[in-house]
């Protein structure tokens, strides 16, 4: 029988967020019961730590229990990917407002408006790679969608 693990905390988080999706509309600026109770770099850290408990339940332990599970995953993969380039967009148009707000004034190893375009453009690279990534992921989905599962 497979395991089931929650990356993202206890029971009662997952209870939490259960519960959060039942309730009205919440205030503005509000993501969800996950998001409320981390920083940013935590909620990061967090899915890292999910992608890495991948691997060890398919790899290491051999939990991944059937086919269509393995398609399950695989549709979950591709939207995660989906959501990669607007995420990197997010992050260099902060960095472009920091940098125009004064925030940031030096750059290592020289003029702070090179390093920004530099960083800029390793973040536009790995939204298009995300993109592509997406994509496979995506046509993996489809393609798997016609193996054939043995009925129950």
């Amino acid at each position: 029988m497979p395991r089931k693990v929650q990356p993202y905390g206890s029971g009662d988080d997952t209870e939490a967020a259960a519960l959060a999706r039942t309730r009205p509309d919440p205030a503005p600026g509000y993501v969800n019961e996950l998001a409320a109770a981390m920083t940013i770099g935590e909620v990061a850290t967090q899915a890292v730590e999910a992608v890495r408990a991948l691997n060890q339940l398919i790899a290491d332990t051999g939990e991944l229990a059937s086919p269509g599970e393995a398609r399950e995953v695989v549709g979950r993969l591709a939207l995660m990917g989906c959501q990669l380039p607007e995420l990197c967009e997010h992050l260099a148009r902060f960095l472009v407002t920091q940098r125009e707000d004064g925030q940031i004034q030096h750059g290592t190893g020289g003029d702070p408006d090179s390093v920004l375009a530099e960083v800029s453009e390793a973040l536009s690279a790995a939204g298009r790679a995300a993109d592509m990534m997406a994509a496979a992921l995506a046509e993996a989905g489809a393609k798997a969608a016609g193996l054939d599962l043995p009925s129950r």
